[in-house]
Parts: structure tokens; C-alpha cells; sequence
């Protein structure tokens, strides 16, 4: 079952996000933190729900998973056309309730709302150390486009 979220998913949202959460600062600590204030946390999903840009669905009952996706507009430039794409900021399913199919249910959610939106393309990001999730992704049908690389000063 798939839902769309409303604002008072928010505390929802935060607890889902945890793992992640940790997953990344566990990895990434110069990047992340490993326990955001859990009320500036509800904030932040709060507001990002009461964005008419941003929609997340939640996968389950109670919910086991969560997408959340914004719509981004590029002007044309002299450089490129004018596109209009829908960004997967975030994916997460609780690790108790992997290769179950919400992921995909997730994205297939994130693919009708691509088309509803008319989007032009459907990107996410996703960390370089994140194999299982790009194994997911291909698997969904999603291919790599661009690559981010790193130094520091």
C-alpha cells in the first residue's frame, strides 16, 4: 500500500529517516550528523510537506518506508533547454522490511507522479559507497548520469 504523506506525516518521516541517517554519518561523519535534534527533524519533513513543490509517499500500514520527492524547473539557457524534472531527495525503508517491494512500489509511486507532473526525467543521488541501493536503482531501471567528485583543500 502506498499513500501519499500530508503534514502530519512528518513525525513519521523522522523516524524512517534514521537508519539513513545513520547509515550516511556512519560513513560520511565529516558530512553528517549521526543524531539530528529529533524536533528540528519533524520541522524540516513539516516543512518540506507543506512545500507544493515536494511530495512524499509512504509505503506500508503502518508505514515501513518513505519517498520524498521534489519538482525542479530549469529555464532554458544558452546553454541547455528548459527541463523540468522530479528529484527522488530521499528513499528509505526500514531494514526489517527490505526486498519486500516497497522500494519499488516507492518509485513506481515517484514514476506516476513524474508523469502526472509531465517531468521530463526522474533523478536521484545517491552516496558512492551506497552499492546496495545503485544495484536497487539499475535494477528499477535507473542508469547513472553525471558523477560528483572530491578533494579537499
Amino acid at each position: 500500500m502506498i499513500r501519499r504523506a500530508t503534514q502530519e506525516d512528518a513525525s513519521t518521516l523522522a523516524r524512517l529517516n534514521a537508519h539513513v541517517q545513520g547509515w550516511h554519518a556512519a560513513r560520511y561523519p565529516d558530512v553528517f550528523y549521526a543524531d539530528p535534534d529529533p524536533a528540528a527533524l519533524v520541522a524540516y519533513f513539516a516543512e518540506r510537506l507543506a512545500d507544493p513543490a515536494c511530495t512524499a509517499f509512504l509505503a506500508g500500514e503502518p508505514a515501513l518506508g518513505y519517498a520524498l520527492c521534489s519538482l525542479h524547473l530549469r529555464e532554458a539557457s544558452i546553454f541547455s533547454p528548459a527541463i523540468r524534472r522530479l528529484m527522488v531527495d530521499h528513499i528509505a525503508i526500514a531494514p526489517e522490511a527490505r526486498r519486500q517491494g516497497h522500494g519499488r512500489e516507492l518509485l513506481r509511486a515517484a514514476r506516476d507522479l513524474g508523469r502526472e507532473l509531465k517531468v521530463d526525467e526522474i533523478l536521484l543521488d545517491t552516496w558512492e559507497a551506497n552499492h546496495e541501493a545503485h544495484a536497487f536503482f539499475r535494477a528499477a531501471g535507473f542508469t547513472p548520469r553525471r558523477m560528483l567528485f572530491r578533494a579537499t583543500p
